[in-house]
């Protein structure tokens, strides 16, 4: 059973969900209880925030990689046909911020979650979300980002991917977001290069702050 935090982070973004109730809403919430909306160890030093969850790839998984039904270390494993959030693993354990094998459940000594909740097509949401919306979007999950913040007390916080960073800081000069330690932006583990490079250009991004 995932630790209460994560019950209650679940609770609290089902809750959103259906009050904002935007697009494929109840998908979300019905399809996808293993869905709880960050994962790792809510009492790390070190917090990582991504953009927010890939409808698609939740679409695509229908077990976990170690076998048997989707679970709670499921979360960002990824599309079963394309899983770049391989990457993202093989440097957290490269760099002690996660123990055993990548697809190996638990050991985390970090800690992940979205800066927006609601599941999107990803494709979609990049293409023809414009920038103006998605902080507005930011703005109204802020309140469950903030619960996060305050309940972890990260030393530092890395942002994966240039839209993450850019929307952290945004929703920190706009909207009050309190974070007590440093933030740093560093490459999407989808960025378009070989799995090498990406890697490589991750762990400069992390390594120098731990």
């Amino acid at each position: 059973m995932p630790h209460r935090h994560f019950v209650e982070l679940r609770g609290a973004i089902h809750d959103r969900l259906r009050t904002l109730r935007p697009p494929c809403w109840e998908e979300q919430i019905e399809k996808y209880p293993w869905l709880y909306g960050a994962l790792g160890d809510p009492s790390a030093d070190v917090m990582f925030v991504c953009e927010n969850p890939s409808l698609s790839g939740l679409r695509a998984v229908t077990e976990s990689p170690w076998g048997g039904p989707p679970d709670f270390d499921t979360q960002w494993t990824g599309n079963p046909s394309n899983r770049r959030d391989k990457r993202f693993r093989t440097v957290l354990c490269g760099l002690g911020l996660k123990d055993g094998e990548i697809w190996e459940p638990g050991g985390w000594h970090c800690y992940i979650t979205n800066v927006i909740k609601q599941a999107t097509i990803v494709r979609d949401w990049k293409a023809k979300v414009p920038m103006h919306e998605k902080r507005r979007t930011a703005r109204q999950w802020s309140g469950i980002l903030q619960m996060e913040v305050n309940a972890v007390r990260p030393d530092v916080v890395f942002c994966v991917g240039g839209k993450a960073h850019e929307i952290v800081k945004w929703l920190q000069r706009n909207v009050g977001l309190r974070v007590p330690g440093p933030i740093h932006g560093i490459m999407h583990y989808s960025a378009r290069l070989g799995d090498e490079e990406v890697e490589r250009q991750m762990r400069n991004g992390i390594a120098p702050y731990l």
